[in-house]
């Protein structure tokens, strides 16, 4: 009990020794620091995942079939496999072609997306998202669209505007080859959050996709499952029990090396950070070392007084461990408040510099979002206290090492 008690007091620098002082709060700053710091970047990475990927499922289904024999048969017989897996809550059949499409002297290439409108709610949430417009006019109107918010500011339209839309597909006539163009009316406007869909997508009528683009669209099931991270698994389950050949994705193809390289960026960034962390212990080092060169004739006293090396080792042990779990406490603090108060303090920080942090072309989503998680908060709490606990120990080797006669003969 003594060593605790005796160590506790030796965290405490002499008042004589400005410097071993200040080396005590530079080492301790140093971890709290790197703690907070590294809490708070998880947790933006963490957010960034998340975001997106929930973006993506707004626009996205968890899985998408199609049949190698893109006609109505192969379509039911897709629709009848399914009801062989439990995972699967909901399914919509659709179509998709690639198209031009013109306004005014724009033209932008977009992905043109037929649905079933009273089924697609059952695999996304596209038709909640409308800012604009109404959904309700693709069931009235056969040649009708959805536009995203992006692409409306980029081709400056608006509902009740009429937006061409140019096929893939030639056609022949009496002038030669000409592609195929279809006039198509502005119904509403979706926001989905995920630029690259504002800015790409549009969708339509599942009967007016086909009627017009014929042979370069194809067709398939939209699949929502239980729970998304089973999505590959739910896949290859489909590939392998299924009676004709299909085509199967799934929403971990989509920005496949986006998530991949989110994911080599979070382990570089822990990695750095941790440095940070290691470059502050080595300053608990320097200051461990100093505090026992400062204390050898105290700790001469202590051996004589009947304290075991041990002892002595716990008491320089309690130092270390101290001053590294004072600095992990204050980095977490300061760590969970700035995780949970990102966009304030990037908000601020994009009012005084005054630029955008996250450019919506570049990152896909327009604001930081953040995902605070117990596992990553616990995990880099008992690392750096492990840090702190490592370099404590040559300190406490030189602290046990010490000679009683050598250190007090000139005191």
């Amino acid at each position: 009990m003594f060593e605790l008690i005796i160590g506790l007091r030796f965290i405490r620098a002499s008042k004589r020794n400005k410097f071993l002082s200040f080396i005590s709060v530079l080492s301790t700053f140093g971890i709290g620091l790197g703690v907070s710091t590294l809490i708070i970047v998880l947790s933006v990475m963490n957010g960034f995942q998340k975001e997106v990927r929930d973006k993506m499922l707004s626009v996205l289904s968890h899985i998408e079939i199609y049949p190698l024999k893109n006609d109505e048969k192969s379509l039911e017989r897709v629709a009848l496999d399914l009801k062989n897996f439990p995972q699967i809550i909901g399914e919509s059949v659709f179509s998709e072609a690639k198209a031009i499409a013109i306004a005014g002297e724009k033209m932008e290439g977009v992905i043109v997306r037929g649905i079933q409108y009273n089924t697609e709610p059952r695999v996304s949430d596209i038709l909640k998202q409308i800012v604009s417009g109404n959904s309700n006019e693709l069931t009235k109107k056969k040649y009708a669209v959805l536009v995203g918010s992006d692409f409306a500011k980029q081709m400056g339209v608006s509902v009740g505007d009429m937006l061409k839309l140019m096929s893939t597909e030639m056609t022949q006539s009496i002038i030669g080859v000409i592609p195929r163009m279809k006039s198509f009316e502005i119904v509403g406007i979706f926001n989905s959050g995920h630029f690259h869909y504002d800015s790409s997508l549009i969708i339509g009528g599942y009967e007016a996709v086909n009627s017009f683009f014929k042979v370069s669209s194809m067709s398939g099931v939209r699949v929502k499952i239980k729970d998304v991270l089973d999505a590959p698994l739910v896949s290859l389950a489909l590939e392998n029990e299924s009676k004709q050949p299909l085509f199967i994705k799934n929403w971990t193809d989509e920005n496949k090396n986006w998530f991949a390289a989110v994911q080599i960026e979070k382990k570089m960034m822990t990695l750095i950070l941790f440095l940070i962390i290691a470059v502050a212990a080595f300053n608990l080092v320097s200051m461990l070392v100093m505090t026992v060169n400062e204390k050898k004739a105290t700790i001469a006293i202590l051996r004589t007084m009947g304290a075991s090396k041990t002892s002595i080792v716990s008491i320089f042990l309690v130092v270390g461990l101290g001053l590294g779990i004072l600095g992990v406490s204050v980095g977490l603090i300061l760590g969970v408040l700035g995780a949970q108060n990102i966009g304030m303090i990037i908000e601020t920080f994009e009012i005084v510099f005054g630029f955008d942090v996250l450019p919506k072309g570049i990152y896909l989503i327009d604001s930081v979002p953040s995902s605070l998680q117990l596992y990553d908060v616990v995990v880099v709490s008992i690392t750096a206290v492990l840090m702190t606990l490592i370099s404590a120990v040559y300190p406490c080797y030189r602290a046990m090492r010490l000679e009683t006669t050598e250190a007090l003969r000139y005191e």
